[in-house]
């Protein structure tokens, strides 16, 4: 499951249960509509909710195609979870979302994860 909401460029992502291939054709579309729009590396801030499981084997493949198509036009990227998945989200995005500079943040830290995105080089300080 993954709820998808963009406001201001920055692209708020929340991840639950399974990620499954409807989540990617609704997640792709409006990502590359935002990036063209924007012409510049999007923000995103992406929350694992507490069910979060990952996703299909499947989808892993068609991540991978999506992420060398677009590596440069991501932004920061700040993923918000428990301890659980700090190590597993940093490996994947290090793997994933090359060049993009990826920050892990505690629940709750939504605030903090949202200008952290918005600033410094990607965001280019356009905070909302």
């Amino acid at each position: 499951m993954l709820d998808i909401v963009e406001g201001n460029g920055l692209i708020r992502v929340r991840a639950g249960a399974t990620l499954e291939s409807s989540d990617y054709d609704r997640f792709v579309p409006l990502f590359e509509r935002i990036a063209v729009r924007k012409r510049r590396a999007v923000p995103m801030v992406i929350e694992l909710a507490p069910d979060f499981s990952g996703r299909d084997v499947g989808g892993i493949w068609r991540d991978l195609r999506f992420d060398v198509k677009h590596k440069e036009q991501f932004g920061r990227i700040a993923v918000i979870g428990t301890r659980d998945w700090d190590e597993w989200a940093t490996e994947l995005s290090d793997a994933l979302f090359p060049p993009a500079e990826v920050r892990f943040f505690e629940p709750g830290a939504g605030g903090s994860a949202e200008l952290w995105a918005w600033t410094g080089p990607a965001g280019e300080g356009e905070a909302p």
